[in-house]
């Protein structure tokens, strides 16, 4: 990848490591002495963490649902985000730029890592140092793979055997940390193909290391779950089946039982559901998920009532897809009324860029911040992301067994009962495809979802209301979304369902030339 990925690559290599070495100057500290002890290899791989963290961005996972059909723009939104929103992004696009940059620079990391334990080590390992460096480099192949199944998801097509050996099809492959190397991109075959090989790889060397709930450690059982992800999307459907329900076999991992832990899993980002989620805390903070959606703008201080801030809101499509008996219907949404408070205060919203508040119009609190993160009295929206959990496994498994032929009842039905629907009497794709949207909304898997499905995407009616400048009477009936992009259809197949590669990426790394994707050059 491009030069300055590698250079900005070793200066944090060096900072992380750069504590363990005897204080030298951190600029001239040979990359041999990053593996000089294990206390140096620890905090690189710490390091590792923290740029895996990074590529899990809202740029990554929030901005796929929002170009999908989850949501409109508020009248007067601050536009962050708001050309992928409007489907004007191009291969200039900034934030596109961010989450390859940030994917790519963490490859690196984990390539520099994974050589590092195996040629350069500057200490002979005792018996539990070598099972703990085994589990180090373990990491290293599924924080590999788990980054180039992402860049799959955003920028490549979906996977078709057919096609799947084209030329191109895939992202650069960059297995060896050499700032000398600039790929031309792979197949989408051997991109699918190196990323179950380091699930293999990853499944050898964490053979030991079984996970528990809201483990902020990698674990054999995210790898499980990444390989039943990685095998639906490649159709092959009897695979996924039974690596999903592996890992629900194993039962450590149970759904939850009540709409208060599921509050709890989305509030205090802890749940028997939860495979794997990044680690914070009021020091080492997570991001602001909630910040667009959810954003109260007193912050939680105004006595007489909540008032919400959004920049986007539920298409009225997307609420109206939770039944009033669904348990994420009161944890994902939250209803702004006059009629009745909520712990003593109202709720209303301001609609940003007409000074109104709003009343009868419901927004997304599914990340409503976790009050054990925040450092004062004032609401900071932080919650920890959870890049595996229970419940998609059950989805995985309904999916792959509806596609195969199999049981898609038993898993979805147990799904459903877990919050708080009844079962269906028969399980088609249509019913796996539903309560897959209900369940991972803004989880980044939206588009994806449409791509594998070979669905278009209409965005649909926008929620009606009333709003007044005063907060009193008299409410009236306004327009709540910006009327930009909130008509948007596109077709299956669409051309900007896949992202562009970077035009920056491009133009650092000439073997690229003349393989963007389908429909972006002009």
């Amino acid at each position: 990848m491009k030069n300055k990925i590698y250079t900005i690559l070793f200066a944090a290599v060096v900072c992380f490591a750069s504590c363990n070495l005897d204080k030298e100057s951190p600029d001239s500290i040979p990359f041999d002495k990053a593996f000089s002890d294990m206390g140096s290899i620890e905090a690189l791989e710490r390091g590792a963490y923290s740029r895996l963290r990074t590529a899990y961005s809202i740029s990554s996972m929030i901005l796929p649902d929002l170009q999908a059909d989850y949501v409109h723009a508020i009248s007067g939104f601050s536009n962050t985000y708001g050309n992928v929103y409007q489907w004007t992004f191009s291969q200039d696009d900034g934030d596109i730029a961010t989450v390859w940059n940030d994917l790519y620079g963490g490859i690196a990391f984990y390539n520099f890592i994974i050589e590092g334990i195996d040629s350069k080590l500057g200490f002979e390992p005792t018996a539990s140092e070598r099972t703990a460096l085994n589990n180090i480099q373990g990491r290293m192949y599924l924080m590999r793979a788990l980054s180039y199944s992402l860049l799959a998801e955003r920028f490549c097509g979906d996977y078709d055997a057919a096609t799947a050996k084209n030329e191109y099809s895939g992202v650069p492959l960059v297995t060896t940390y050499d700032s000398s190397k600039k790929p031309a991109r792979a197949s989408l075959y051997d991109v699918y193909d190196k990323i179950l090989k380091d699930i293999e790889q990853a499944k050898q060397l964490l053979a030991d290391q079984n996970g528990s709930p809201n483990s902020t450690t990698l674990n054999l059982d995210c790898v499980l779950a990444l390989e039943a992800r990685v095998l639906l999307q490649t159709d092959n459907y009897p695979e996924a089946l039974k690596k999903a329900n592996d890992l629900i076999g194993k039962q450590t991992y149970t759904l939850i039982d009540s709409e208060e832990e599921l509050r709890e899993m989305w509030t205090y980002d802890r749940s028997p559901e939860t495979i794997f989620q990044f680690y914070a805390s009021k020091t080492e903070t997570a991001y602001q998920w909630g910040y667009y959606f959810y954003n109260e703008y007193n912050n939680g201080t105004d006595n007489k009532q909540y008032t919400m801030y959004p920049d986007y809101i539920p298409a009225q499509g997307c609420v109206d897809r939770y039944d009033a008996a669904d348990w994420r219907r009161t944890v994902y949404f939250l209803d702004c009324t006059t009629d009745a408070p909520v712990d003593g205060r109202f709720i209303v919203a301001i609609i940003k860029g007409q000074s109104m508040f709003a009343r009868n119009l419901t927004v997304i609190s599914k990340y409503p911040g976790n009050p054990d993160l925040r450092t004062t009295s004032a609401w900071n929206y932080y919650n920890t992301f959870k890049p595996f959990r229970l419940a998609e496994m059950y989805l995985i498994a309904a999916e792959a067994a509806v596609l195969s032929g199999g049981d898609a009842e038993t898993p979805l039905n147990e799904l459903r009962i877990h919050r708080g629907l009844p079962k269906l009497p028969a399980v088609t794709l249509a019913d796996v495809q539903e309560e897959r949207y209900r369940e991972m909304m803004m989880e980044g898997t939206r588009l994806t979802d449409l791509k594998r499905w070979g669905l278009g995407m209409t965005r649909g009616k926008a929620q009606e209301g009333e709003a007044s400048k005063t907060g009193g009477n008299p409410w009236s009936y306004i327009d709540f979304v910006t009327e930009i992009g909130s008509d948007i259809s596109k077709p299956k197949g669409d051309y900007m369902f896949v992202w562009p590669i970077p035009a920056s990426e491009i133009f650092a790394n000439q073997q690229l030339g003349g393989q963007q994707n389908p429909g972006w050059v002009r």
